[in-house]
């Protein structure tokens, strides 16, 4: 859990300054966090859209990253090329690459 108090006169929303505070976090990702409840402001919930003020205190509790149930499957693959850097596959038409999870 991180704790950042606003030292500054706010004048931003949360989820930009969030933002701000961690590059790898899109916006989007911010808004969910905020909805879940794992980004407070003094101890509270808010929403995406609150303006921050001096002496505010922003909690964000890290997320743990969610179980995987993807399944490897065998497939037999057509390889055009293969170093050590790289992979050129064949793929058949409709063969699914990133498989979308099920919730």
């Amino acid at each position: 859990m991180e704790e950042y108090k606003i030292n500054e006169n706010g004048n931003k929303r949360i989820d930009k300054y969030v933002c701000e505070l961690d590059q790898h976090l899109t916006r989007t990702a911010v808004q969910r966090m905020i909805g879940e409840g794992n980004i407070l402001v003094n101890g509270n919930s808010i929403k995406p859209s609150y303006v921050l003020n001096k002496g505010d205190i922003i909690t964000v509790e890290e997320e743990m990253p969610a179980e995987s149930y993807i399944k490897p499957q065998s497939i037999p693959l057509d390889t055009i090329y293969e170093d050590d850097d790289i992979l050129v596959i064949n793929k058949a038409k409709g063969m699914v690459v990133h498989p979308r999870e099920r919730q």
